[in-house]
């Protein structure tokens, strides 16, 4: 068979394919192989039509075949992809992650676009199996990209945004890395915004609030997103409450501190925080009647707040209660 006829009758395949008439292209295929049994092209048209047949396990022995012999090359990864999204096909699981990470370095230099779709599915993928720190690396590559690209802030927005539902739905199992870039999220999502203040806004705020309120170590971090939203939404009780009980629970209950409890109290006068926060006041005042009440009070509203339950006992032991105080010690507790 001369190379003309092989060019011939893989034309005639890729008619035969583009006619619907699958088991024809397959015959043409098979021409070429007795010929060139490394042909590229009449492997990827014998995984095309086998898998048009729902041969699924024919079309993926010639796609892989076809990618060991031109690994550069991005029809058999493509086909690949098609087939493992199409059948769920016992290897796609474990294939899949690995023929989009392939079509990601080949889509890189030539056509960003399939590039940032591809990524997308590669992100839905690890997400789907729970591994947050390659959702979090692969979507925060998609964003840069994006950004190069010259991307509206609408979008760079909701790309931030979608990082941040990937993310905070899982904050336990994640490491360090992956917690850093879920916070980097939620600050560039803000940040993007185009309605500030507003009802979408204060939502993505409180997020990020109750997220930042799961790890300790992020105290700064959560003051400062307490006080930003408190500047933004100066009515809204929320943020006031939370980072008046960081501050109780945290020992650190500053003059500034007490001003956030006392505002909060204006704004509710059954506010848990707010009436703890005067409570521990009073006994640094030594008005301990008025540390008992407040701090009862404001436990009967945030009864989970130890240190709370703490000064409470203390204020006790200080007007002869010691009954009282052994009973709060065990809430406490």
């Amino acid at each position: 068979m001369s190379s003309k006829e092989v060019k011939t009758a893989l034309k005639s395949a890729r008619d035969a394919i583009r006619n619907k008439e699958y088991k024809e292209a397959l015959k043409h295929c098979k021409t070429v192989l007795k010929q060139e049994k490394n042909n590229y092209n009449a492997w990827v048209f014998i995984g095309v039509a086998a898998a048009e047949l729902e041969q699924p396990d024919q079309a993926q022995s010639a796609y892989k075949k076809a990618a060991e012999l031109e690994p550069d090359q991005l029809l058999a990864w493509q086909g690949l992809a098609n087939l493992y999204e199409k059948y769920n096909h016992i290897n796609a699981k474990d294939d899949l992650p690995g023929v989009y990470q392939k079509l990601l370095d080949l889509y890189e230099s030539v056509d960003k676009q399939k590039w940032c779709d591809v990524c997308k599915k590669l992100v839905d993928l690890y997400y789907q199996e729970k591994k947050h720190l390659e959702v979090a690396r692969t979507w925060h590559k998609l964003i840069k990209t994006r950004q190069e690209q010259g991307a509206e802030n609408e979008e760079l927005h909701q790309l931030w945004r979608k990082l941040t539902q990937f993310l905070a739905e899982s904050t336990e199992d994640q490491n360090n890395e992956t917690q850093q870039l879920l916070f980097t999220a939620f600050e560039n999502a803000l940040g993007l915004s185009d309605k500030i203040p507003s009802e979408d806004h204060q939502v993505l705020y409180r997020h990020f609030i109750q997220s930042l309120s799961k790890f300790p170590h992020e105290s700064a971090r959560l003051k400062k997103a307490c006080e930003g939203m408190i500047n933004i939404y100066p009515t809204v009780q929320y943020p006031l409450e939370v980072l008046c009980l960081h501050l109780i629970e945290s020992g650190n209950l500053t003059d500034e501190g007490q001003q956030y409890c006392c505002r909060l109290v204006e704004m509710d006068s059954k506010s848990g925080p707010g009436l703890i926060g005067l409570g521990i006041k009073a006994l640094q005042d030594k008005k301990y009647e008025d540390a008992v009440r407040n701090l009862t009070e404001g436990l009967k509203e945030s009864p989970v707040c130890t240190s709370g339950w703490y000064h409470l006992a203390e204020a006790q032991v200080k007007m002869h209660r010691p009954k009282e105080a052994v009973l709060s010690c065990s809430q406490d507790f």
